[in-house]
């Protein structure tokens, strides 16, 4: 999953921001301490260039669509 960076920036509230902070984590899993804190950090990835940011983990992700795929494993047949 993935969070767009200008939508909030542009149309968010100070409700949606705190609900953010629920979910939202730094690179290192650590929680945002403060709305303004969470705000900053998409103002820094928007200077970046990038156009979404992760939410969870993903090893294919794509800073302008998002991830990229993962892989499948099919069960084989017996």
């Amino acid at each position: 999953m993935c969070q767009s960076i200008e939508g909030p920036l542009m149309n968010w509230g100070q409700r949606e921001w705190k609900q953010a902070l629920k979910y939202m984590n730094k690179e290192d899993g650590s929680p945002f301490s403060s709305v303004n804190e969470l705000k900053q950090a998409f103002l820094d990835e928007l200077a970046k260039g990038h156009k979404v940011v992760p939410i969870g983990d993903c090893d294919n992700f794509d800073w302008e669509h998002g991830c990229k795929g993962h892989p499948i494993n099919e069960p084989q047949n017996s």
